[in-house]
């Protein structure tokens, strides 16, 4: 989840849109399938780099959210939220209406003019997701339609252009106050923005691993050189309990990555070297059965 303006961030903060990290293990092992098919695709079980990135960013959207008082929060759900419910939608159309100034009406313009509070969010919602604002013909069909009362659509500007005004407005305002603690984390993490160093740049995996290689490459000979010398000063029974720890780092290691141990060396060389070294320390302790590390 990359965090680009206020209202993306609100919508993919509740939603995602990929399967769960085990949903790709339990469908195959559900189809009996073992191993992987030559050509075949199939989602990733390996993303937790990205996994965690999006629950981090959804996370911190959440938290700003949660900061709004409940009505705009309901607002929010019902423009934004692909999971808003009816009381979303009903919270937000008696906040317009509530906040709403009018002026001088008669008691049936108000009539109208509540529903049209509902049109408007109705048209605030399309407009905001790259449709087109509602026009007075829509506005008066809705209105029909939800209260069954007929609106001159020729006398529109002179009966009811105001009134559609000051209700639009109503909603621009109360969007703008909703988006406002989302637009926030947005500016406060593109603070942060510094390629080559932050994470909210490098959701792709395989960029983070490769980082990660040219790091450690860099570091190299200093870093294996100073394990060979610790490992060096350990007695047989403290490199018998490092052999242990190595077995079960190498064992997560490989189901973390899988064949990419293989087919991308350059990107995994700590954990080549530290290989390296077991065995080697194997030979000087003398157990040397071979088996994977």
């Amino acid at each position: 989840m990359k965090l680009i303006s206020a209202r993306q961030a609100w919508r993919e903060a509740l939603h995602e849109s990929r399967d769960s990290v085990l949903a790709a293990a339990q469908e195959r092992a559900r189809l009996g399938k073992k191993g992987r098919v030559v050509g075949e695709t199939m989602p990733s079980m390996r993303d937790s780099n990205g996994r965690c990135a999006h629950m981090l960013a959804a996370g911190l959207v959440q938290s700003a959210i949660g900061t709004l008082p409940k009505p705009l929060q309901h607002f929010g759900h019902a423009l934004y939220s692909p999971i808003a419910n009816g009381q979303d939608i009903n919270v937000a159309h008696a906040l317009v209406w509530l906040t709403v100034e009018l002026g001088e009406c008669t008691a049936k313009r108000k009539e109208v003019a509540y529903w049209m509070a509902l049109a408007a969010i109705k048209s605030h919602q399309a407009a905001v997701n790259g449709r087109e604002a509602w026009g007075p013909a829509r506005v008066v069909e809705f209105v029909h339609d939800w209260y069954g009362t007929k609106v001159s659509v020729q006398n529109w500007a002179r009966d009811w252009a105001g009134i559609w005004g000051a209700i639009a407005r109503t909603v621009d305002s109360l969007d703008a106050k909703a988006l406002k603690p989302v637009a926030a984390v947005i500016v406060r993490m593109g603070e942060r923005r510094q390629p080559g160093a932050c994470r909210w740049e490098l959701y792709d995996r395989e960029h983070v691993a490769d980082l990660r290689a040219e790091a450690y490459a860099a570091r190299r000979d200093f870093a294996r050189d100073a394990l060979r010398q610790r490992l060096g000063a350990m007695t047989v029974e403290q490199l018998r309990r490092w052999f242990h720890r190595m077995n079960v780092y190498g064992a997560a290691y490989r189901a973390e990555w899988g064949s990419d141990t293989q087919e991308n060396p350059g990107r995994h060389l700590i954990y080549v070297d530290r290989i390296t070294e077991y065995w080697n320390q194997r030979q000087r302790v003398g157990d040397v059965t071979k088996r994977v590390a």
